[in-house]
């Protein structure tokens, strides 16, 4: 009983921080990073896929933020704007 509640908890705060900017077409974590593409959308993963570019960006980012954010089910890519 509380394995659920805690994990309806945290699914509620992750559907809550996220921020999907479809005027710009950016992603933005509930810490304040933004990335190019919400890697929860299919659509999102494919043309992520595709973008070399983004997945640098990835790679090279060494922000230990990201390891959070993954583990709280937010998964963007291709960083743009890093907050500080």
């Amino acid at each position: 009983m509380k394995f659920t509640l805690l994990a309806l908890l945290l699914l509620s705060l992750n559907v809550a921080a996220r921020e999907y900017n479809a005027e710009e077409g950016k992603y933005k974590s509930r810490f304040g990073n933004e990335y190019e593409y919400d890697l929860s959308k299919p659509s999102d993963q494919i043309r992520y896929e595709t973008d070399t570019r983004a997945q640098m960006r990835d790679e090279l980012d060494v922000d230990p933020r990201r390891e959070i954010e993954r583990d709280l089910g937010q998964h963007g890519g291709g960083k743009v704007k890093r907050r500080y």
